[in-house]
């Protein structure tokens, strides 16, 4: 079978053609033999391309070898040729030597004599040539080589210091060596000297035996200065904080680990003086780092301050490692605690700061007309809402996974951070939210003589910020900083209480003052016209006027907060007072009427307080009034016009009818001869439109009716 196998195998000697092409066409189809010819060609093309390029490379090196192997044919030629020359020279050589020696025979020992004498001019000639080549030495800084010589060549100098020319050459050569000495003390007292150069001097004056303590003294005392030099470049130019460590990263710091260790190495049982030089320039710097760090005032400088922060504190790490026994990490620890207090009140700051903006907008858009109370409302909690989130964010760097002291112990700096964060920023920002609507609601400063609508819309903000915001933002403050309710944190129910209260005072605060300027203006109204000299024909103008600012005011409020703006009928459900007696009767039985109910955030709680300041200062003012006849009856037509309208707004009903009925029973007690008009009368005056011809006229008393 393996002889059968060897006849196919066209790789093997006895290969049978006729047998291959039998077997191919037996078990091939045509396909099978036309795709067995295209690989076998393909073989053979590249078998042959294959033999081609072997063929060429041996031909190549055959050819290189050929050109090496006659170049060194020529090589030995020239060679033989070159040996030839040689023997031929030297057996010149040998026939002169042997001439010579019989020739200097005689002379041998004139001519030792006179080489050791050649020997002793030419190291006198080293000798005298020694203070040039010093100088020389000198002039290119080559220190050391300037005191090796002189020290090599001093013995033999001193020992024929008595010979005149001797002598000057050492005065000159000690001149030069002391010029040097004193070279490498200024070298060593020279702040700007490099640490090499530092070492260097150092290293040589101790070997040419200078005093060692004198040395060390000069050092400490030029490190000292060249560190401060570095401090005063770093106190006078920086760009800011980052600026400021990266420059001392670069030239103090590592300035301050070369002098340890040049000092260490050269004076290690004097370490205790180099650690208090050290120790007083560092604190210089941390001094100066400290003042750039909390000088900083804008709080979107944050991620810079953290980055400064981190660098600073890695340095100061290294330098413990390298430089045992000056240790700053817990004063750098410090500084970090300190500094994120500082970037949490600018943060503070500025949170503050934007709400006054904020405020500011707001007032010039109602002085502008603006009539989207909800959108001005809405953007005031957003604009508190997003400084918060931003705040907490830049703080958020200072606990980053790439930031280092983020990883201190908890109880060293992350621990009081996130309460800090917590309280001293959240909690102290709705504090400070809460103080600036005192501001508002005292109405102290640049506050007094605001719109009352920007009451209101404030007051709107932070019931809604009590209602969800102050939750999330709490919640969200918590959850960042891994905090627990364990760890002393302000309930939110305290914050959100705290910013409801301030919430229901601000909007006391414009009803009572838009109560106020209506109701003043109701009262001027009245009081400046004249005292009717017949029964009323119309409703007065200011009556008509309180009424249309009500309805404008109950329909922003309808818009600001929801509600039903259009008012509901009016129900004159009680027999209307046509005499004296019954207006005294019905006195006796009004509604106890209270001032300072809890106002509820909608439309029918805050137009009702309204109401009622603006019914308390018609009623008062009637008070103070004395009527004639006709101006009771006036007075009456007013109170049913007043009854009639702001029923309909306000929640209960019974509180406009107890008032207008006290106004009423004032003005009766203040005529002598009241006469009440008829009620039909009263209802066709109401609906009759305004009088144009109701005007004031020049007899009027100066009591108003």
């Amino acid at each position: 079978m393996s002889s059968f196998s060897s006849v196919l195998d066209v790789t093997k000697p006895d290969f049978d053609v006729e047998a291959y092409v039998v077997k191919l066409l037996r078990e091939k189809s045509l396909d099978g033999l036309v795709k067995e010819e295209e690989e076998m060609v393909s073989a053979v093309r590249r078998l042959d391309s294959d033999v081609h390029q072997i063929v060429y490379e041996n031909y190549n090196k055959f050819l290189t070898a050929t050109n090496t192997v006659r170049k060194i044919q020529d090589e030995f030629t020239q060679l033989d040729s070159e040996m030839k020359s040689l023997s031929q020279s030297m057996t010149t050589i040998s026939t002169l030597i042997g001439n010579l020696d019989g020739v200097l025979g005689e002379k041998r020992d004139d001519i030792l004599q006179l080489g050791s004498s050649y020997k002793v001019v030419n190291s006198l000639k080293h000798i005298f040539d020694l203070p040039h080549v010093l100088q020389s030495e000198f002039d290119e800084r080559n220190y050391g080589e300037v005191l090796r010589m002189f020290k090599l060549a001093e013995e033999s100098l001193e020992q024929y210091k008595d010979v005149p020319t001797v002598q000057t050459v050492l005065q000159k050569s000690k001149k030069i060596y002391d010029m040097t000495e004193n070279q490498l003390m200024d070298q060593l007292r020279n702040p700007a000297s490099g640490a090499e150069l530092v070492s260097e001097a150092v290293d040589l004056l101790l070997t040419i035996g200078r005093d060692e303590d004198e040395v060390q003294q000069v050092l400490l005392r030029c490190s000292e200065q060249s560190l401060r030099e570095d401090l005063k470049e770093l106190s006078t130019n920086h760009s800011d904080v980052l600026d400021l460590v990266d420059k001392a990263s670069e030239s103090f710091i590592p300035n301050l680990t070369l002098i340890a260790t040049t000092h260490d190495r050269l004076f290690e049982e004097k370490r205790d003086e180099l650690l208090a030089v050290l120790q007083t320039e560092m604190n210089s710097l941390h001094a100066l780092v400290s003042k750039v760090f909390l000088s900083s005032m804008d709080a979107k400088d944050c991620s810079i301050v953290v980055r400064a922060l981190d660098r600073y504190f890695r340095k100061i790490s290294t330098c413990r490692h390298v430089i045992p026994g000056l240790d700053f990490l817990p004063l750098t620890i410090e500084l970090i605690n300190e500094v994120s207090k500082h970037e949490i009140d600018l943060s503070l700051l500025r949170i503050k700061e934007e709400l006054k903006n904020s405020l500011n907008e707001v007032r010039k858009a109602l002085i502008n007309e603006e009539k989207d109370l909800s959108g001005l409302a809405s953007k005031i909690e957003q604009v508190f809402v997003h400084q918060v989130k931003t705040a907490l964010a830049n703080l958020l760097l200072f606990t980053a996974s790439d930031v280092t002291f983020a990883n201190l112990p908890p109880d060293e700096f992350r621990q009081s951070f996130a309460l800090n964060a917590h309280e001293r920023l959240l909690v102290q920002a709705f504090h400070r939210f809460a103080e600036l609507a005192d501001e508002y609601e005292s109405g102290a400063g640049e506050t007094r003589f605001i719109d009352p609508r920007v009451l209101l819309v404030f007051s709107v903000a932070l019931q809604h910020l009590s209602n969800k915001s102050a939750v999330y933002l709490l919640n969200l403050c918590r959850e960042q900083f891994s905090l627990t309710p364990e760890e002393g944190l302000t309930d939110i129910s305290v914050v959100t209480l705290e910013v409801k209260l301030r919430a229901q005072k601000l909007v006391r605060c414009y009803a009572e003052k838009t109560g106020l300027s209506m109701g003043e203006t109701l009262v001027k109204g009245c009081t400046m016209l004249v005292q009717p000299a017949a029964t009323p024909s119309a409703i007065r103008a200011s009556v008509r006027r309180l009424v249309e600012e009500m309805n404008i005011c109950d329909s922003e409020l309808a818009l600001l907060l929801g509600g039903d703006s259009k008012p509901k009928e009016a129900r004159v459900s009680r027999r209307p007072i046509t005499t004296a007696l019954d207006a005294a009767r019905d006195s006796l039985w009004c509604e106890r009427i209270d001032f300072h109910l809890q106002i509820h955030f909608n439309r029918a709680s805050i137009i009702t307080v309204i109401v009622k300041v603006v019914l308390k200062i018609f009623i008062e003012s009637i008070r103070l009034q004395t009527y004639s006849k006709f101006g009771v009856e006036q007075v009456q037509v007013d109170c049913y016009y007043l009854q009639r309208c702001l029923a309909a707004l306000v929640s209960d009903e019974v509180v406009v009818n107890s008032m207008v009925d006290q106004a009423l029973s004032s003005a009766l007690k203040r005529c002598q001869d009241p006469v009440l008009v008829h009620p039909s009368r009263l209802a066709q005056l109401c609906e009759a439109p305004p009088a144009s011809a109701n005007r004031p006229s020049s007899q009027a008393s100066s009591l108003g009716y």
